[in-house]
C-alpha cells in the first residue's frame, strides 16, 4: 500500500440563511515548498507586498487597479494550469435551510448548535475529500498537519481537535498525525508562529471565494466578479460532468453539496453516524451568469 504524507490547508465560508461552505487545499508534504514558492512568485509578479492579505470578499477593484486583485488572478490561473497536478482542492457545501437544526440540539443550546453543526459538516468534508481523491484499497493517507485559518472560538467548541479524533477512530486508510488542528491568522502581520502558511490560507479563501461566487452570486464587486469569470469554465465542468475520467481536474478538483432534502431527526437518527450517500450532490445552477435569480436561490439539477 502507497503512503501518502499531507498537509491541508482549510477556510470556510457562509451564505446567511443557505449556506455553509468548507473547502480544503490538500498537498503532499514534500510538495508544500513547490506551492509555497509560486505563490509567493505570483504574488511578487503582481507587485503585491508580501505582507498584504488576500481576503476574496475584499477584492473591490478589477485586477488593472488592484495589486491584490491581480494576485488572485493569478493564483487562480496559476491553479487551473499548474498547481492541480500535485495538490487537490475540495469544495463541501451544506445548504442549511435543509437541515434539521434539531438534531444538533435544542434552540436553547445556542451556539453548542452552531458549532456542533460546523464541527460535523467539517469532519465530514475533510474524510469525503480524503476518500475520493485517494484509492482505500491502495493508498494509506497520513494528513501531518491541517491548518485552518484562525476564528474566535468559544471557550467549550472543540473544533481544533474534534476532527483528528472523530477520523482517527474509524479505522480507515485515512489518518491524523496530529491531535489538534494549527490555527493560521490571514494576515501576515499577526502570524508569528507560522507565516510559511499564511499565503495557503489566503489562496483556499480565494479558490473558494471564486467558486462559490459562481455557485451563489453574493457579490457585485468588480474584483470579485473577475476573479470568478476565471474560474466559471471550471466550475460549470465540474458542475455537470463531475466524474469525466478525460478531465485533467478529474479526481484533482471536486465540489459536493448535502442535503437534497430536509430530512427529520427520526430519519437522520436511523442512519447512524454516517450521512446517507443518496443526500450528496454535484449539479446546482450557477447563478453568476443567472443575475435574473433571487440572492441564494439555488436548485438541484436532476
Amino acid at each position: 500500500m502507497d503512503n501518502i504524507e499531507l498537509i491541508i490547508f482549510h477556510d470556510e465560508r457562509v451564505v446567511p440563511h443557505n449556506w455553509l461552505y468548507h473547502s480544503f487545499i490538500l498537498c503532499k508534504c514534500q510538495d508544500f515548498p513547490v506551492l509555497h514558492n509560486d505563490l509567493t512568485k505570483a504574488k511578487d509578479e503582481a507587485s503585491c507586498r508580501k505582507d498584504k492579505r488576500i481576503h476574496f470578499s475584499k477584492l473591490t477593484s478589477g485586477s488593472n487597479g488592484s495589486h491584490r486583485t491581480k494576485t488572485a488572478v493569478k493564483w487562480v490561473e496559476l491553479f487551473k494550469d499548474e498547481i492541480y497536478v500535485y495538490t487537490w482542492f475540495y469544495l463541501f457545501g451544506i445548504n442549511t435551510s435543509r437541515v434539521d437544526y434539531e438534531f444538533f440540539g435544542s434552540h436553547s443550546d445556542g451556539g453548542r448548535r452552531d458549532y456542533r453543526i460546523y464541527n460535523r459538516f467539517f469532519e465530514i468534508g475533510l474524510f469525503s475529500a480524503c476518500r475520493y481523491f485517494f484509492d482505500a484499497a491502495r493508498q494509506k493517507v497520513e494528513i501531518s498537519r491541517i491548518i485552518s485559518e484562525r476564528r474566535d472560538l468559544k471557550k467549550d467548541d472543540p473544533f481544533l481537535s474534534y476532527a483528528p479524533y472523530k477520523v482517527n477512530r474509524k479505522g480507515s486508510n485515512v489518518t491524523i498525525k496530529s491531535k489538534c488542528i494549527i490555527p493560521v491568522a490571514g494576515d501576515l502581520s499577526r502570524e508569528h508562529d507560522y507565516p510559511e502558511y499564511v499565503d495557503a490560507i489566503n489562496f483556499v479563501d480565494v479558490l473558494m471565494g471564486a467558486f462559490c461566487q459562481c455557485l451563489d452570486y453574493t457579490s457585485q464587486k468588480n474584483g470579485c466578479m473577475e476573479v470568478a469569470s476565471k474560474i466559471y469554465p471550471l466550475c460549470n465542468k465540474l458542475s455537470e460532468k463531475p466524474y469525466n475520467k478525460n478531465s485533467r481536474y478529474y479526481k484533482r478538483c471536486a465540489m459536493s453539496f448535502f442535503p437534497k432534502k430536509l430530512h427529520s431527526k427520526s430519519e437522520i437518527m436511523s442512519c447512524g453516524i454516517i450521512p446517507p450517500h443518496d443526500q450528496f450532490y454535484v449539479r446546482r445552477q450557477l447563478r453568476l451568469l443567472q443575475p435574473e435569480c433571487l440572492p441564494g436561490f439555488e436548485e438541484v439539477v436532476k
